[in-house]
């Protein structure tokens, strides 16, 4: 049980620094090179290798979440807002195809998540769907 506490604060530790993160990407508050370094930093303390993620196909991606065979809401939440800010990121730096491709698997990510689940001082799932959604469409 404390090991699961654990696990569930430091997605939330994680979740929280997204968030900021997206906010001052959001608000031109951020420089790109430095976005790039945080987001080495959060998928490293939740266990993820950012390079890693973004070189697997999207079934991969999926498996990756699922190391039980479900997807793990967790880990899914994170890998999904991890490219929502990365699409942000390459949106700054004028990359729209890598922006494209970080949102398609932040929407597939999303799309695996029980949209009832709320976690704490989270955005819920439909509105990170449709956040996704409207990115994607305005490239």
């Amino acid at each position: 049980m404390a090991q699961q506490d654990y696990i569930l604060r430091m997605i939330e530790m994680a979740g929280q620094a997204l968030i900021r993160l997206r906010r001052r990407l959001l608000g031109q508050e951020a420089d790109p090179a430095e976005v790039e370094d945080e987001l080495r930093q959060i998928a490293g303390r939740s266990s993820l290798d950012l390079d890693f993620l973004r070189s697997v196909s999207l079934d991969t991606l999926v498996l990756l979440v699922s190391p039980a065979g479900e997807p793990e809401p967790g880990r899914t939440w994170i890998t999904a807002e991890l490219f929502l800010v990365d699409g942000l990121r390459s949106e700054a730096v004028g990359d729209p195809d890598g922006a494209r491709a970080c949102y398609e698997r932040a929407l597939r990510l999303y799309a695996l998540l029980d949209p009832g689940i709320v976690a704490r001082g989270m955005p819920e799932v439909a509105e990170r769907v449709e956040e996704v959604r409207g990115r994607l469409e305005a490239l």
